[in-house]
């Protein structure tokens, strides 16, 4: 056993001591979040929510941004299978690895950070169980619709993601694994086909079909249900941007050609024109909230853009977007690797920043116009639960990255160099 534990952290100095200075840095920051992480999630879980700002106004952490722009930013997953398996844009192929573990890894920790948002994790059940029946009982509560989408799509990645695994050198050298592994690929096609299927519910009932039937919240309540199909747009966009960045954020870190340039290039064209779509849908539903709906409650549309979360988050979001079109849509721009990277950082901004929108602005938002705007302070017990889940997800990500066929490119790119 000692000889086992002493293996172990030999192994780790090793590949610690195998980086540089700065990465080395990097990695004791993400060592304190996850184990920071760890600290207040026990204390979260075992004293409740009263170690957060959450109250009758702010009715959700701010994990729950953490919830909305990991689901929106994961949605990439199934759009970018969708034009691999369904469409057969072939030049995907080397990022789709990397594309499924993203988004298992959104989704996941969508669980995690519900769990911690629900308060009593023993009644997380609920949520399959009570879907608030109704008239002729009909299901009335979205949020079971969600739960079951959620979970179905993630059953799915999981199944998807078994090859990338079962594709190490060391597992694939076991027969069953190996013919496993082989023709679960060559069903993925109908994974792809059942993801798009559960994520355009999901994306659209957790993005904007909650929200968008409280009526009783001018800065929410849309009629027809058009948030809900704008976010399902959203995810479009700005996931396949979020999905062309990580992989090549992951082969600057690894100094190695993880992609060719071609497949970041196919992945941010989808992206930007997706982005003409989401920016038009975005300027229609602005138009609609200041001409019809939000006059409806007896306010001015530049009234409700009051407090702490001002215009400006309206206008960061319209520059993002912008930004994004510009960049990925022009081909002299995008054909330039700095200008393609602005413009898919600029994708993910955008929807990040719509999420933002959505939780912040929305609870501020007073019901009556007589009183003020709210504002919330997240307890360091949120922040680092919040930023040791995404640190979890990008320590998954570099384990995967180093010791996993994640990215099939780099072997035949490491055997040509040989």
């Amino acid at each position: 056993m000692n000889t086992l534990v002493k293996s172990v952290i030999d192994f780790i100095v090793e590949t610690y001591n195998s980086y540089s200075k700065s990465m080395q840095i990097f990695f004791i920051f993400l060592a304190v979040n996850i184990f920071l992480f760890m600290v207040f999630a026990i204390q979260i879980l075992f004293w409740g929510l009263g170690y957060t700002d959450m109250n009758n106004i702010f009715a959700m952490g701010v994990w729950i941004i953490g919830d909305l722009g990991l689901v929106s930013l994961g949605g990439g997953a199934f759009f970018t299978g969708f034009f691999l398996y369904m469409l057969r844009v072939d030049k995907l192929e080397p990022i789709i690895n990397s594309t499924v573990l993203i988004g298992f890894m959104c989704y996941l920790f969508t669980f995690v950070f519900l769990v911690f948002d629900i308060g009593q994790p023993l009644r997380a059940w609920f949520g399959y169980a009570y879907p608030n029946w109704g008239t002729h009982l009909m299901p009335q509560s979205m949020l079971t619709e969600v739960v079951f989408c959620l979970t179905f799509y993630f059953c799915v990645l999981c199944v998807e993601l078994i090859p990338v695994v079962l594709r190490h050198k060391i597992i694939d050298a076991i027969p069953a694994f190996h013919y496993i592994g082989h023709y679960l690929h060559r069903l993925m096609w109908i994974m792809a086909a059942a993801g798009t299927f559960l994520s355009f519910f999901h994306q659209g009932s957790l993005g904007g079909g909650m929200w968008d039937v409280l009526y009783g919240k001018p800065g929410w309540f849309r009629a027809h249900h058009q948030f809900f199909f704008m976010a399902i747009v959203a995810a479009t966009a700005g996931g396949t941007s979020f999905m062309t960045l990580c992989p090549y954020i992951a082969g600057k870190v690894m100094k190695k050609e993880v992609a060719p340039m071609e497949t970041f290039q196919t992945l941010a064209k989808i992206s930007g024109a997706m982005f003409i779509f989401y920016t038009t849908f975005r300027i229609y539903d602005v138009y609609t909230m200041a001409a019809k709906y939000v006059p409806s409650f007896d306010r001015n549309y530049l009234d409700i853009w009051g407090g702490y979360y001002g215009i400006w988050m309206l206008v960061f979001e319209f520059a993002a977007c912008f930004t994004a079109i510009a960049m990925l849509n022009i081909k002299k721009f995008r054909d330039q690797e700095k200008f393609m990277v602005i413009g898919i950082s600029s994708g993910v901004a955008a929807i990040i920043m719509s999420k933002l929108y959505v939780v912040l602005h929305g609870f501020s938002i007073p019901n009556f116009p007589w009183k003020s705007f709210a504002a919330y302070n997240p307890t360091i017990q949120e922040w680092f639960i919040t930023t040791g889940g995404l640190c979890c997800m990008i320590a998954i990500y570099m384990i995967m990255a180093k010791w996993f066929r994640l990215f099939p490119h780099l072997d035949k790119h490491e055997h040509h160099a040989e």
